[in-house]
């Protein structure tokens, strides 16, 4: 178990939200042993990301701390991903809907969480800026601050539906009785190890199509490759040691490097956005006086920078997990 998850695993016991056991979980967590079979390693990493969720719905409901929404987030992407790595030992049907409804919740904390992250670098970066630029600079914050609140106030809604009573109510079942399984699964022999190693193959396949240079497009779409890679490395490594953490590892530290080069980017974009408004004009700027616009335009070059220096720093961070024997 990672320090986060024996975090979440504290905080759900003193969790004011959900309990577990009211939606279906074991009292006691699930986890799979080795040699188990595929569905209850999935079954398993189910029942870690639900208790991680569960333990972080509280908070990201009162917003005191933006990492709970993060981390709530997180664990509505490993369960996704989770799903679609296994999906040949799953119903398929069944399968679709789970992934579909947590594609519904991602949906819905991610704009939350890309604000939060661009607005924790805005207030980073106020703080370097001289005294005379960083009243300009609250406005941009400011209104930034302003789209966050309106994006949490549309998650919140969701919270409160019954789409989200019923999602959590299918997850804590998934667990209780073990996810419904395929009619004719596949052979499961070395199953966890070929996950992991089609992972590192759909990488390097990305990798191949970016071109010279790469658009900042298709940096991002390997970005998500990697992650996925890397959620599917974790169910494996309770089993197999070696090779597959160091695999995990790798695919960390590429998907920081991308992760970094990606915040600039939409950084960028959001400054764009506050000073010049739409591109196709539907939507005036919100932030016009020249002191903000001219800061707008110094803090845009330094998102800049650290998307050249990030450029620079992925493709040996990639070579490090291609060298890697699977």
């Amino acid at each position: 178990m990672s320090s986060d998850d024996a975090r979440d695993d504290a905080r759900n016991r003193t969790s004011t939200g959900t309990d577990p056991v009211d939606i279906g979980l074991p009292a006691e967590p699930v986890r799979a042993a080795h040699g188990a079979s595929i569905v209850e390693h999935i079954r398993a990493a189910l029942d870690t990301r639900t208790r991680a969720l569960l333990a972080h719905d509280p908070g990201t409901r009162s917003g005191s701390d933006p990492e709970d929404l993060h981390r709530m987030r997180v664990s509505v992407r490993r369960m996704r991903a989770v799903l679609k790595a296994g999906r040949s030992w799953l119903e398929r049907d069944w399968c679709r809907a789970l992934r579909a409804e947590l594609g519904w919740l991602g949906r819905g904390l991610g704009p939350v969480r890309d604000l939060d992250v661009q607005l924790a670098g805005l207030r980073e970066e106020r703080e370097e800026l001289d005294e005379a630029e960083r009243v300009p600079a609250d406005r941009l914050v400011d209104e930034l601050a302003e789209r966050r609140e309106s994006a949490r106030t549309e998650l919140l809604e969701m919270m409160r539906a019954e789409r989200y009573r019923r999602l959590l109510w299918s997850l804590g079942e998934a667990v209780h009785s073990g996810p419904p399984i395929a009619s004719d699964p596949p052979a499961e022999s070395d199953a966890l190890y070929e996950l992991v190693r089609d992972g590192v193959r759909t990488v390097e396949r990305a990798v191949g199509r970016l071109g010279d240079p790469p658009t900042d497009e298709r940096l991002h779409a390997l970005r998500i490759e990697v992650k996925r890679l890397r959620y599917c490395a974790e169910l494996a490594v309770p089993v197999f040691d070696g090779v597959v953490g160091e695999v995990l590892a790798a695919a960390e530290k590429l998907q920081d490097v991308l992760g970094v080069h990606q915040d600039a980017v939409v950084t960028e974009e959001w400054l764009w956005w506050l000073t010049h408004g739409d591109e196709n004009g539907s939507e005036p700027a919100p932030v016009r006086d020249p002191e903000a616009v001219f800061v707008a335009g110094r803090l845009a070059e330094r998102a800049r920078a650290r998307r050249v220096r990030q450029r620079e720093a992925w493709w040996p961070a990639w070579r490090k997990l291609r060298r890697l024997e699977l």
